[in-house]
């Protein structure tokens, strides 16, 4: 596919004379391929005239035009001034596609090119494209082949991630331990909360002798304080007049300190006269 870029097609005769206009044209590339995009540019030198009258008055024939045009306008320093027009258009329709294995020559409608004089009369000019023609993208026994051989991309590409998964595994996991350490500290404590719940019923459907005889029975394992304050309880719970809660209570508050063994007589005797 030969490009033709700044390929140029000069009306001879309005250089020849010194005419006012001196309009040249370009295609880039000039021989694309279906659905490609083509660069058309208009270069108009204009000399003793304004250069924002130049008008152009034309098509492409059988392309679309996608955009323009877009004008650019350049002082040359000598009194004259180039005036670019671009225009960008393609082959998108049946009317240009290639037909057989060789490619389409296509004769785009030529330009025409106005612009005012000083004097307010109009210099007109007629310019031509160059040659131009349209590539298939594929031959006639590539298009008529079992499997065509089309361009695919097989390679899959690298996956990209906002978060590594590696790091993102890693703070799941700490989160989950996270939260089943504090799922076990919340099951423990409401554990805890249920036994001293059941323990404070249990304790308030005693009475108060058996609840000073339990204190008093537990004071065994503990230290001398825990067995003095346990008796000194049951001897309050018994009542002075009592000759257990007397017992009890010298027990509890004389030296030496009470034993173990010393409590459990206490206890046992207290409920065995509690026995009917």
């Amino acid at each position: 596919m030969a490009a033709m870029t700044g390929a140029t097609v000069l009306v001879a005769a309005a250089l020849a004379s010194g005419a006012p206009l001196a309009p040249s044209t370009s295609l880039d590339p000039g021989s694309p391929r279906f659905a490609d995009r083509v660069t058309a540019t208009a270069t108009v030198v204009v000399e003793g005239l304004d250069p924002g009258s130049v008008r152009t008055v034309g098509g492409f024939g059988p392309l679309d035009v996608l955009s323009g045009p877009t004008v650019e306008r350049h002082d040359r320093g000598d009194g004259r001034t180039a005036v670019e027009l671009s225009w960008v258009v393609a082959c998108l329709n049946e009317d240009c596609v290639p037909g057989g294995d060789g490619p389409r020559r296509i004769a785009l409608p030529p330009l025409r090119v106005s612009a005012t004089r000083d004097d307010g009369t109009t210099a007109r000019a007629v310019v031509r494209w160059p040659p131009f023609q349209i590539e298939g993208r594929v031959s006639r026994a590539e298009a008529g082949a079992a499997t065509p051989p089309l361009r695919r991309e097989t390679a899959v590409p690298p996956p990209s991630y906002r978060v590594a998964p590696g790091t993102l595994a890693t703070a799941f996991d700490v989160l989950a331990a996270v939260l089943l350490a504090g799922a076990v500290l919340l099951g423990i404590r409401a554990l805890m909360r249920r036994r001293r719940r059941r323990e404070e019923e249990r304790l308030a459907a005693l009475s108060p002798l058996e609840r000073a005889l339990l204190y008093a029975r537990e004071s065994e394992g503990r230290g001398s304080d825990d067995r003095r304050r346990a008796l000194g309880l049951l001897g309050r719970v018994l009542g002075s007049a009592s000759a257990l809660g007397g017992s009890a209570s010298r027990l509890a508050w004389s030296p030496p300190e009470p034993s173990p063994d010393q409590v459990e007589t206490v206890v046992h005797d207290v409920e065995q006269d509690a026995t009917p």
